[in-house]
């Protein structure tokens, strides 16, 4: 219980300082925000390719939901969890099982498979430039 005290007013002195100036918490909240918005703006174009039926909300919805249960899977990335619990929300949620599979391969790969590309040339750039 002890430990748990201690924790708690570590986490509660490091949030109080966090907000303590009003442009890191805008960027902390705003940031945090911005990732969300953007992964259920490419999943909702992606689905909206792949022409799957389901309204824009509900997808939105169960990206979050989805989200949240991965996140109780250990995974790094969320990879391979995220995937399961997602297109099992979409075929639960009455979308056919193609359409959701390609919905949520889309999705990866826009959001974790193609930003890798970039970084790979910079790396390759740098192991020649003997930086690294």
């Amino acid at each position: 219980r002890a430990r748990c005290l201690a924790a708690a007013a570590t986490v509660r002195a490091h949030v109080k300082a966090v907000h303590v100036r009003p442009a890191r918490a805008a960027a902390l909240w705003g940031g945090s925000a911005g990732f969300v918005v953007l992964h259920c703006a490419a999943l909702l174009a992606v689905a909206r390719a792949v022409a799957l039926p389901l309204p824009p909300a509900l997808v939105a919805l169960l990206y979050l939901a989805a989200s949240g249960a991965a996140a109780l899977l250990p995974t790094p990335g969320g990879v391979g969890s995220l995937e399961a619990v997602l297109a099992f929300a979409f075929t639960t949620a009455g979308a056919p099982g193609a359409a959701a599979a390609s919905a949520v391969l889309g999705y990866r790969l826009l959001t974790v498979w193609l930003p890798l590309l970039p970084g790979l040339v910079v790396l390759a750039v740098l192991v020649r430039r003997r930086a690294l």
